[in-house]
């Protein structure tokens, strides 16, 4: 018993003693700008949504938002006029001062000036179809029944192009999302779903579709499948994803984020 318990504490030592910290690169230096903006027109209900949030970068596992605070921001429209947003409270988070007029077909420039650099990215104003029905169904799926709830909506054959994506959103669960373009349905009904396990009979659920840019798609579709396994588009990712915002004083310092311009259609749907 005395020479197991002797070789049992060599052992341990053999290990303590081999053991080194290892200093991993993450390939983290200098600050980037990251842009989160968007300007949604409501169809249903006129309601404007229009907000620019900044922010800069973080180490991959430093989970915090360092908000970027004291930036010059603006959208310029077609005609050169300006509007100006004002930063709320040291936020990060920059609303407009006057309502930018809702107007389809409309190219849109969202210019910052931050710590002496200038950033630039324009976007245009596309239709989108109106969500015209839904419907709901039970789906048994690994054992458990989840509720299935489709929105429809029909392309419009005149526009040669059509992008877009549908978000659901509800207190039970965490936003969701599906892209599409119609390559294969010119002209004919499509849809969004959800299916989730949480939903209960009368809980709302907010079902959204938001018109893209054939570049916004391009971003969007590649943000929501690197982050489905990850609870959401937003969250941290493990690789950096360009979008249509450029740093026009130092081009290889680009931010991080997107600038997005949607029609938006919206049901407020309860499940029954």
């Amino acid at each position: 018993m005395y020479r197991k318990n002797t070789l049992f504490i060599i052992l341990i030592s053999i290990f303590i003693a081999c053991e080194k910290v290892i200093d991993l690169d993450l390939n983290y230096s200098d600050d980037r700008l990251v842009i989160e903006g968007y300007l949604n027109w409501i169809k249903e209900n006129g309601q404007t949504e229009q907000l620019i949030k900044l922010s800069k970068t973080t180490p991959f596992f430093q989970n915090l938002r360092i908000p970027a605070n004291g930036a010059q921001v603006h959208i310029r429209d077609e005609d050169d006029k300006i509007y100006k947003f004002m930063e709320m409270e040291n936020s990060g988070i920059y609303n407009p001062l006057d309502t930018i007029p809702f107007n389809l077909g409309s190219e849109f420039t969202l210019e910052i000036l931050f710590e002496d650099q200038v950033y630039s990215g324009t976007e245009v104003l596309n239709p989108v179809a109106s969500i015209y029905k839904i419907k709901q169904d039970s789906i048994a799926f690994f054992g458990n029944i989840n509720t299935q709830i489709e929105a429809y909506s029909i392309d419009v054959e005149e526009e040669e192009d059509n992008y877009s994506y549908f978000e659901f959103t509800s207190d039970r669960f965490s936003p969701e999302y599906n892209v599409y373009r119609d390559d294969f349905s010119n002209g004919s009904e499509y849809y969004g779903v959800l299916l989730n396990s949480s939903l209960e009979k009368n809980d709302s659920v907010r079902i959204r579709q938001y018109s893209l840019s054939k570049t916004a798609y391009q971003f969007w579709y590649l943000l929501i499948s690197q982050n489905t396994e990850q609870g959401g588009p937003f969250q941290t990712i493990d690789s950096n994803l360009n979008g249509n915002i450029v740093n026009l004083s130092f081009p290889e310092n680009s931010p991080l984020g997107y600038f997005r311009v949607s029609e938006v259609s919206e049901i407020l749907y309860t499940v029954k």
